[in-house]
C-alpha cells in the first residue's frame, strides 16, 4: 500500500485487505482497515473514505434475500436477472447448462400462480452463436437487448436487438452507429417512453483516460474505464451519445446500468464510487426532464446487496418493492453465480409510478397488434410509446406521477377511443387494469353506432373546452379531414342532476363547442352537426357518482 501510494492501486489494496472482514461481515474491523490506511489515498478516494465507512457502521436495513431456487439456478452459472416490467417472465444469461445451446445462452422463466417455473432455453434464433448476453427488455416486453460477439460487429461487444412478432422472436439486429462503435458496448435498455436508450461504452472521450475493458490491468482489474451513455430517437435515428457526466460516470468503471420505468431512477455498478470492493451496485435520480447530465449523488445500496466481489444486474421491480440481482458463490447459492431476490430498502427504492394492462382488441374480441400512445394532455405532446403483444393484443405501460395522460391505442383503419389518468395529484403506486377496444372507420360508417370522445373536459356547469380536449379533438379531426365523405353528429349528454331544461341547453352547448373546435381545425362545417339530448339517453342508470360521471359524455356518429 505504502510502495504505491498515492494511487489507485493503494485503493483497491485496501479494499483486498479489508476482503475477508467484508465476508464475514465484521464490519467495525472493515471500517478500521479504511480508516487506518485513508492517508495513502488519491484526494478523491479519501473524500470517498467517509462513506464507506458510514455504509460500513451504519444500522443494517431490513430486507429480505432469497435464492430463486432449483427452476431458476444450476451448479452452473445464472446472472443477468432481466424481469418484464408486467413481471410475468424472467430472461436471463445462462452458461454450461446441459441443455443449453453451447457458451453462454439467454434463457427465461414465466411466472405462474406467483412462483417461477423452470428456466427453458429461450432457442434459436437468438442463441445461435457462440455467447449470448441479455442486458434488459423494453417496458413493453417485446424487445429483448443482447450484447456479444456476433457476426457483423463493429468491436469487441456490440448491442442487439431481438423483436417479438406473433410466431417468435426474430433474428437479432445489430443496433447501429452511433450506438455501437468500433470500442466495447452493452448494457442497452429503453427507457419506458420509448424515446431514449441508455448503454455503456469503453470509448474514447469518456469521464477520465481512455481504457479498453478486458485488455490491461488497471485499477485492480481489466474492467477498464467503461462510461454510462444516452441516446435520443429522433425521427432520423439517434442523436449523438450524451455521456450522462461525472456525477454517475468516474474514470474507472461503470457497467449494469438499468433506467427503472419512472424514468428517473439509475441503477449502475461502479468501482469508481465508495463501495466494498469490487464493482458495487449504486443509485441515482434523474434531476432534470429536460437533462440527461444532472443527477443525484449516487448511494450505494449497500452491504447486504454488495460484495467484496463484483456486484451486477440489480433490477427493481415496477412497483419497487422486490429487485432481482447476480451474485457469485454467494452463501446458500447453488453453484457459481446464482440469481436472488430481495426486498428493497428505502435508499434503494425508485419513484412510485401507474401502471396499466389491457388488451387490445375489435368489436369481436379479437387481438389487434397496434402501437400503444399516451400523451400529457397539458401540453399536446406525445410523451410516450410503445406496441401491444403481436400474440395476444394485451399491453403494458408505466408513466411517472405528476402529469394528467391520455392514453390511446392506434392502428391504421380504426378508430381510437382515447382514456385518462390524472396524475397530478397521486403519490403511490396506482395500478389500472383496461381493455381497449377499436371500431374499424367502416363499421362506423355502416352501424349508425355512437362512439364516446372520452378526453373531453368542461368545467362544471360550463361548455368551454379545456386545453387538455385539444389532442383528443385533433385526432379526430385529423380522421375527418382524411376521410371527407363522413358526415357526423356530435351529440352532448349530462347527468339526472338539475333541471331538464338546463341539462338539454348545456348538453346542445358542449356539442356545439366541440362542432366548432372541428371547423375551425379544417373539417368541412356542411358535415357535421350537433344536438344536446341532456340526460335522456343515460349509459348508466344507477343512481351514483361514478354512473353520473359516465352519462356525462360527448359522443360521436357517422349519420347519411
Amino acid at each position: 500500500i505504502e510502495r504505491n501510494a498515492p494511487s489507485p492501486d493503494a485503493y483497491v489494496a485496501v479494499q483486498k485487505l479489508a476482503y475477508q472482514t467484508i465476508k464475514d461481515r465484521n464490519w467495525t474491523a472493515a471500517a478500521d482497515t479504511f480508516k487506518t490506511y485513508a492517508k495513502f489515498f488519491l484526494k478523491d478516494e479519501q473524500r470517498r473514505i467517509p462513506r464507506t465507512i458510514e455504509m460500513l457502521t451504519s444500522k443494517e436495513a431490513r430486507i429480505s434475500i432469497s435464492n430463486l431456487g432449483d427452476s431458476i439456478n444450476t451448479k452452473t452459472g445464472e446472472w443477468d436477472p432481466t424481469p418484464t416490467p408486467d413481471g410475468s417472465t424472467l430472461y436471463m444469461t445462462t452458461t454450461g447448462r446441459p441443455d443449453g445451446s453451447g457458451g453462454e445462452d439467454v434463457f427465461y422463466s414465466e411466472r405462474k400462480n406467483g412462483k417461477w417455473g423452470k428456466a427453458k432455453n429461450i432457442g434459436r434464433p437468438i442463441n445461435a452463436n457462440l455467447s449470448e448476453t441479455i442486458d434488459n427488455v423494453s417496458a413493453d416486453g417485446n424487445t429483448l437487448f443482447l450484447s456479444g460477439f456476433f457476426r457483423g460487429s463493429y468491436g469487441q461487444f456490440d448491442i442487439y436487438t431481438a423483436e417479438r412478432t406473433a410466431t417468435g422472436w426474430e433474428t437479432l439486429k445489430h443496433m447501429p452507429q452511433p450506438i455501437n462503435s468500433q470500442y466495447h458496448e452493452e448494457s442497452g435498455g429503453m427507457s419506458a417512453d420509448g424515446k431514449a436508450l441508455i448503454f455503456t461504452s469503453d470509448r474514447p472521450g469518456g469521464i477520465g483516460p481512455h481504457v479498453p475493458r478486458g485488455v490491461v490491468v488497471y485499477h485492480g482489474g481489466i474492467q477498464g474505464n467503461v462510461d454510462v451513455y444516452v441516446v435520443l430517437k429522433t425521427k432520423d435515428g439517434w442523436s449523438k451519445p450524451i455521456n450522462l457526466g461525472s456525477t454517475i460516470n468516474t474514470p474507472y468503471a461503470e457497467r449494469s446500468a438499468y433506467l427503472h420505468p419512472d424514468g428517473k431512477t439509475l441503477y449502475f455498478s461502479s468501482d469508481g464510487h465508495y463501495g466494498l470492493g469490487g464493482m458495487d451496485v449504486l443509485k441515482s435520480t434523474r434531476l432534470s426532464d429536460t437533462s440527461w447530465t444532472q443527477w443525484s449523488e449516487p448511494v450505494n445500496i449497500g452491504r447486504q446487496i454488495n460484495s467484496p466481489n463484483d456486484d451486477w444486474g440489480y433490477k427493481p421491480n415496477v412497483t419497487g418493492d422486490t429487485a432481482y440481482f447476480a451474485a457469485f458463490n454467494r452463501e446458500g447459492g447453488k453453484g457459481d453465480w446464482d440469481i436472488y431476490t430481495a426486498t428493497i430498502s428505502k435508499n434503494a427504492k425508485p419513484e412510485n409510478v401507474a401502471t396499466i394492462s389491457g388488451k387490445v382488441t375489435d368489436a369481436d374480441g379479437k387481438p389487434l397488434d397496434a402501437a400503444i400512445r399516451w400523451e400529457n394532455l397539458s401540453t399536446k405532446e406525445v410523451v410516450g410509446q410503445l406496441k401491444t403483444n403481436p400474440r395476444d393484443g394485451t399491453f403494458f405501460i408505466a408513466l411517472p406521477l405528476g402529469k394528467n395522460y391520455g392514453y390511446f391505442a392506434e392502428k391504421q383503419g380504426y378508430y381510437s377511443v382515447s382514456k385518462n389518468i390524472d396524475l397530478r395529484k397521486k403519490k403511490t403506486n396506482i395500478h389500472i387494469s383496461e381493455n381497449i377496444i377499436l371500431t374499424q372507420l367502416k363499421e362506423l360508417l355502416e352501424s349508425n353506432k355512437s362512439i364516446p370522445i372520452n378526453n373531453i373536459f368542461f368545467n362544471t356547469n360550463e361548455f368551454v373546452l379545456q386545453k387538455e380536449s385539444f389532442p383528443e379533438l385533433d385526432r379526430l379531426a385529423s380522421i375527418l379531414k382524411e376521410n371527407k365523405t363522413i358526415k357526423i353528429e356530435i351529440s352532448g349528454h349530462t347527468d339526472d342532476v338539475g333541471k331538464d331544461e338546463s341539462n338539454l341547453k348545456l348538453s346542445q352547448n358542449r356539442a356545439n363547442a366541440v362542432r366548432e373546435y372541428l371547423i375551425k381545425s379544417g373539417c368541412e362545417e356542411k358535415m357535421i352537426t350537433s344536438i344536446g339530448y341532456g340526460k335522456k339517453k343515460p349509459v348508466n342508470k344507477e343512481k351514483t357518482d361514478e354512473a353520473r360521471a359516465q352519462n356525462r359524455r360527448v359522443e360521436f356518429r357517422a349519420v347519411k
